[in-house]
């Protein structure tokens, strides 16, 4: 599909659509004019019309939002060759409005609006900004401060979502946010206006002269000649807009939030106007620990995809300003604290009296604080937004960090290398410094550094960090070999540069045609090009930055996936079962002399559970537990971050996908529908988690259900038509690209089993499958041993200079 006439086709209306509606970067001009010319097709002579408008194009309804908003009457049905699934034609792109058809209502609605008046609204956000810190201030004088205390099961949670290296910036950052938010509420207020105003970014733009403006960031300018390798912290990707995909940026939105004030204030139920369900409730009411397998994949699919959920997003939590975690509970979670001592970016999870599990230990609150924000680049007005900690790129983040003092702390800054802990002859990650990162910090106990802080969160997760670090150490050296002349710089970069293009292939290539299925990867065009071949569908206008709606909930469907017991082999036989529980930030297996290859073998042979209802109750009950007897409930604080990020509910996804939407209960089934009649006071309430994980799926070769799997495939395929550094893209596009022989070995040669081979310690493990997420012994995915030459290395010869 990707050379067919079809592909050509498809790109050929990218280019009249973007290149007539919005001004492109001008190089981009010049290199799709090239690329034009070599693939000329006369649309008249093909005899295609898809679309009436000639500057629309057939797209999936998940790539046009807009259309979110119109009557159906209004939207116009398309279909392309080889895809069954109905389209629409769309010429907003992935705007959540008409932005001609706002501005045009914004003019005329805001022409009267003077500077004067916009001062006062930013003098009012400023003043309620100072009274919430002041606040902040009288809270931490008190006697016992609302802090959360070590070793509570909540301050393991927010070990995962706070700030260590950069908080000053952070905190600033996020005050600044939160003035603009004070500041648009007063607007609102002062103006009348509608949540759907809001929604629909009814508000003047580019305040010039008000104190919104004051220490506002100048615009970032990149140099016109881009640099050979991408940046560290993601920023000039996008030439036009430098900051696109760069880390301390905002989450982007398929649709605008749904908030009560149209702000930042939780929804509520859109028909009694109460409250939504305690997400406690509806996680006990709702999920189940049942062991139902997918045979087909192994747990290796639900790790690595946390591995990558941590290069791409992090939101963190609203701390003190020096730091502290914030408590909204009384010490014991025996009640919410009394609203004197309740910080404002609080939003407690209420734990039933009657619950089945903590009433025995008479807890009631369950600690939940909201997600730092971060403001529009032009500091403009608007709903709040969330900030991504991380770079959005899929571009080695969680190896390498995400601005240059986090990577100059993991560098030896000799050879090309990166750290590491020399452990008895075995290579692991380096040792922390940072106190308090894992349950204990004792001498001969083991607590790792990487890229991403939460490396420790789990013994897989810290396997797939170490796997990768020996990767690149592994390359540097074969390089250094190659080409001894080269500075430890040059061997660095082009050592990160193969790592990432590794990843990107895995991601693309195994990764996603088992999350996702063939049949979405062609649809969506998420397949990468012939071996020998550039890609040509880098579109300049497409922002790649993570969507709060796959992060906070489509993604997350990952947590039905993970099985709370790890089996751990010896030889050729269980030799341990390790509840997930009692090894959360405990990472010192890894000293064990075998442990490596074992969970390396676990991860690749054991099946990975379905995507469904059934959660393990090491999520549901014990996550996070540290000594204590109970832990906190992953899917109820899932559920409250949507609910935070402002998600809306899980019938205007529906419906944004281009399905029907739920009308009746009854529609989940018997089972379901008569819980969550129990739950919900209407369908339109349903949260987009729990609708997404219930719902039916509709194809055999993806794991999820319609919704989620739409979410994501929109999602990936961002992160690879938006980045200009994806590693297939060409020298018109890419000014560090490959040649096409580097690209073929590439292609060609990597695989997630080939860097275990090469990597693991070969005490215990020295076979592989072929596919390393499909279980081994599935038709042509056989084990094999390492040094087959089935499993072929990347020949680095081709890096010789």
């Amino acid at each position: 599909m990707r050379n067919s006439p079809f592909r050509i086709i498809v790109f050929s209306l990218y280019i009249i659509y973007y290149t007539s509606s919005t001004k492109s970067e001008p190089e981009l001009v010049n290199n799709t004019s090239n690329l034009t010319a070599q693939k000329e097709i006369d649309l008249k002579l093909l005899n295609l019309k898809v679309c009436k408008d000639d500057t629309a194009i057939c797209v999936l309804p998940v790539q046009c939002p807009a259309h979110f908003y119109l009557e159906n009457s209004s939207i116009e049905r398309c279909q392309i060759p080889n895809s069954n699934r109905s389209r629409i034609c769309c010429r907003t792109g992935q705007n959540h409005t008409d932005e001609e058809l706002i501005s045009k209502r914004r003019s005329s609605q805001y022409e009267e609006i003077d500077t004067d008046f916009l001062r006062e609204v930013a003098h009012d956000g400023q003043t309620k900004a100072s009274a919430l810190r002041s606040r902040e201030s009288d809270l931490l004088s008190m006697k016992n401060p609302p802090i959360l205390h070590i070793g509570s099961p909540s301050y393991g949670h927010f070990r995962n979502r706070r700030v260590l290296s950069d908080l000053p910036q952070v905190v600033n950052l996020a005050n600044k946010a939160m003035e603009i938010a004070l500041a648009t509420r007063a607007f609102k207020d002062r103006q009348g206006l509608s949540r759907k105003d809001l929604e629909w970014n009814m508000l003047p733009r580019g305040q010039k002269n008000s104190l919104l403006k004051i220490n506002c960031p100048a615009l970032m300018k990149c140099p016109p000649i881009l640099q050979k390798y991408r940046r560290i912290d993601g920023t000039c990707n996008n030439l036009r807009y430098p900051r696109w995909g760069a880390e301390l940026t905002a989450l982007s939105r398929l649709l605008p939030p749904s908030y009560e004030d149209g702000i930042w204030a939780p929804r509520l139920s859109s028909e009694s106007g109460l409250a939504l369900p305690s997400p406690r409730l509806i996680s006990t009411t709702l999920f189940t620990d049942i062991d139902a397998r997918n045979e087909d994949y192994t747990m290796m699919l639900s790790h690595f995809g946390q591995f990558i959920s941590h290069d791409i997003a992090l939101s963190i939590d609203i701390t003190f300003p020096n730091g502290k975690p914030i408590s909204c509970c009384t010490k014991n979670g025996s009640s919410i604290l009394p609203p004197e001592h309740l910080h404002y970016a609080c939003m407690p999870i209420e734990v039933p009296v009657d619950d089945p599990f903590y009433f025995k230990y008479d807890v009631r609150c369950m600690n939940f604080v909201r997600a730092a924000l971060i403001f529009r680049e032009d500091c403009s007005l608007g709903y709040a937004q969330q900030m991504n900690k991380v770079t959005h790129f899929i571009d080695g983040s969680m190896i390498y960090g995400s601005n240059s003092k986090e990577l100059r702390h993991l560098r030896t800054m000799e050879g090309g290398r990166l750290k590491m802990f020399d452990d008895y002859g075995r290579v692991l990650l380096p040792l922390t410094k940072k106190r308090d990162s894992c349950l204990t910090m004792e001498k001969g106990s083991a607590c790792f550094d990487a890229g991403d802080f939460r490396v420790n969160q789990n013994p897989a997760l810290v396997a797939l960090h170490t796997l990768f670090l020996r990767e690149h150490n592994r390359i540097a050296d074969e390089l250094w070999e190659l080409n001894p002349y080269w500075s430890d710089e040059d061997i660095f970069w082009e050592t990160r540069q193969i790592v990432i293009a590794e990843i990107q292939v895995i991601v693309y290539k195994e990764f996603l045609p088992c999350l996702l299925g063939e049949s979405t990867m062609q649809e969506f065009e998420l397949n990468l090009a012939g071996p020998d071949s550039y890609s040509f569908d880098y579109n300049p206008e497409i922002e790649p930055s993570i969507l709060n709606e796959f992060s906070s909930a489509a993604y997350r469907a990952g947590h039905s996936m993970i099985d709370g017991i790890l089996k751990i082999y010896g030889r050729n036989r269980v030799e341990e079962m390790i509840s997930l529980s009692e090894i959360i930030q405990q990472p010192s297996r890894m000293r064990k002399w075998e442990f490596f290859d074992e969970i390396l073998t676990t991860l690749t042979t054991e099946s990975v559970q379905q995507v469904d209802s059934f959660i393990s109750e090491s999520l549901t009950r014990y996550l996070f537990k540290s000594g204590n007897p109970f832990g906190i409930d992953l899917p109820a604080t899932t559920i409250q971050r949507g609910r935070d990020h402002g998600l809306r509910p899980y019938n205007d996804y529906r419906q944004l996908i281009g399905l029907p939407i739920i009308e009746e209960f009854e529609e989940f089934g018997p089972e379901f529908g008569n819980k969550l009649s129990q739950l919900y006071n209407s369908v339109d309430d349903i949260d987009l988690w729990v609708g997404g994980l219930l719902e039916e799926k509709d194809s055999d070769d993806s794991v999820l259900g319609p919704t989620f799997r739409d979410i994501i495939a929109d999602q990936f395929r961002r992160l690879k038509k938006g980045d200009r550094y994806f590693f297939e893209n060409g020298p018109e596009i890419n000014p560090g690209h490959f040649t096409l022989e580097q690209l073929s070995e590439l292609k060609m040669k990597t695989s997630l089993s080939r860097i275990i081979c090469d990597n693991a310690d070969g005490i215990m493990l020295r076979r592989q499958a072929s596919n390393a997420f499909k279980k081994p012994g599935v038709y042509e995915n056989e084990l094999i041993p390492c040094d087959s030459p089935h499993f072929r290395s990347i020949d680095l010869r081709y890096w010789k200079d």
